[in-house]
């Protein structure tokens, strides 16, 4: 059953007043009658020694006695013939003869005390024969129950006891206040933990009191929404990074192309250029050559110009592009067999080899792209009766997709110019507009658009195109 922390806390202050009530009389039964009978020893036994320095036949000076009464004590002097030196009581004869006459058997000349009779007034009392002079004296000294002096013993042996009840109190209180404030110690730590961004400790939500259960499951509420809150964030945050990586390289790549763009029409420029010229040279028979020519090369640089504009409106959209968890291996199938027909077309030899859980997390419409721009390549480049292998595999943190084909191989100095929008190893001729293609330059942009990397590589009979971008494990967490 739980407990109100308040309810229990209540109780065990009562309790502790009990316990330090039933002490406190415990105590005062047992160790206050010792005690009571300590201290007036001790008076009794000082009050005789005084006594003794006294001239008992020439008593005048009585202070003494007044000093010792206030304590309690009652004094009780006569000499050998039972005459009265000094009584407490006001009458003196009747002190001495209720006090020595009658109780002579009870004297001794040893200064004893006599121990207390619990049925009697007297608590401690003395009876002595004190010698001065030749001449014998009675003394007694005795305490009574009654008094004021009584009063201020029991007091101050109180305080005393309550003192050291309330001393080991105190320190049992303390130690039950630890036991119970550990709870909240480890939610002030788990509190702290979240001020500094640690989510992962847990307050116990089952203990003891309700209300630390409360607080605790509020605290764990707190830190679950702000953990999701900042792994929110955290991907936001990330995201835009990766966006502004992506805006960057778009913006580079998108200079390249504007510059190897501009490059390629001053080709077909300068031919209508010259062949303008020539139109005001020659005769008319001779025009006819000049305006066919300068038609293709107005339609190479509408062909060229078409093509540029198809490739802004891919870099635009692949500013947004849908990203989710991909099966690479689903892809690559799905791609491979769109091409049988062709394989079997061209008589080209196709084999496959595809590993399993190739997870990435990518837009699917532009990885498709990437690979069949590299598909297409492929058969563009491989003879009759020629082969093409598609290869998917883990290779560490990425997933790496390969097409190689048998054919040609690229000369080295050329391989870091075939990712360039128009480029053509041809490219200074007037007909490398032809060959002019972007199907590189968009694999290019695809790839590095998911955080990729791309590249070729000169096998043996062969070519082989590649590319990889990271497996979603440690993409998209």
């Amino acid at each position: 059953m739980k407990k109100q922390i308040s309810v229990k806390l209540f109780l065990i202050h009562w309790f502790f007043l009990v316990i330090m009530i039933i002490l406190g009389i415990f105590c005062y039964e047992l160790f206050f009658p010792p005690y009571y009978d300590l201290i007036k020893n001790a008076q009794i036994k000082n009050a005789y020694l005084d006594i003794k320095d006294l001239d008992l036949a020439n008593l005048d000076d009585y202070s003494i006695f007044s000093d010792y009464e206030e304590e309690g004590l009652t004094f009780v002097l006569a000499d050998q013939d039972m005459d009265p030196i000094y009584t407490t009581r006001s009458n003196s004869e009747y002190s001495v003869y209720l006090n020595v006459q009658m109780k002579l058997s009870e004297f001794s000349k040893t200064p004893e005390i006599i121990e207390r009779n619990s049925k009697q007034k007297e608590v401690t009392k003395m009876r002595v024969i004190f010698s001065q002079d030749g001449i014998n004296y009675y003394i007694v000294i005795k305490d009574t129950v009654h008094g004021s002096a009584r009063t201020k013993i029991i007091e101050k042996f109180l305080i005393i006891i309550f003192a050291i009840i309330f001393g080991f109190g105190s320190f049992a209180m303390l130690l039950l206040s630890k036991h119970f404030t550990a709870p909240i110690v480890k939610l002030t730590n788990i509190a702290e933990n979240i001020a500094n961004s640690n989510f992962e400790e847990r307050a116990e939500e089952n203990g003891t009191y309700t209300e630390i259960n409360r607080l605790a499951k509020s605290l764990n509420r707190i830190s679950e929404q702000l953990a999701h809150s900042m792994e929110q964030v955290e991907e936001s945050r990330d995201w835009q990074l990766r966006q502004n990586v992506r805006q960057e390289r778009m913006e580079k790549m998108r200079k390249d192309f504007i510059a190897n763009a501009s490059h390629e029409l001053k080709t077909p420029l300068a031919v209508i250029s010259s062949q303008t010229e020539m139109l005001a040279l020659v005769g008319k028979d001779e025009q006819d050559y000049y305006l066919t020519s300068i038609q293709e090369e107005i339609d190479k640089i509408a062909s060229l110009v078409s093509r540029l504009l198809d490739t802004t409106v891919l870099e635009h959209h692949m500013e947004n592009m849908l990203e989710k968890t991909l099966n690479m291996k689903e892809v690559m199938e799905y791609i491979i067999m769109k091409y049988d027909g062709l394989a079997k077309k061209k008589n080209v030899h196709m084999e496959s080899f595809l590993a399993d859980d190739c997870i990435v997390y990518g837009d699917r419409e532009y990885i498709e792209q990437a690979v069949n721009n590299y598909m297409m390549n492929a058969f563009e480049h491989t003879a009759l009766r020629g082969s093409i292998r598609t290869t998917l595999r883990q290779d560490g943190k990425n997933i790496r997709v390969g097409i190689y084909n048998t054919g040609k191989q690229i000369p080295i100095n050329e391989m870091k110019h075939i990712w360039t929008g128009f480029y053509s190893k041809s490219q200074k001729s007037s007909e490398s507009l032809s060959h002019a293609g972007l199907g590189l330059y968009i694999v290019q942009n695809v790839v590095t658009m998911h955080n990729g990397k791309y590249g070729v590589e000169n096998l043996p009979e062969g070519v082989e195109f590649w590319f990889s971008i990271p497996a979603a494990e440690q993409n998209n967490q």
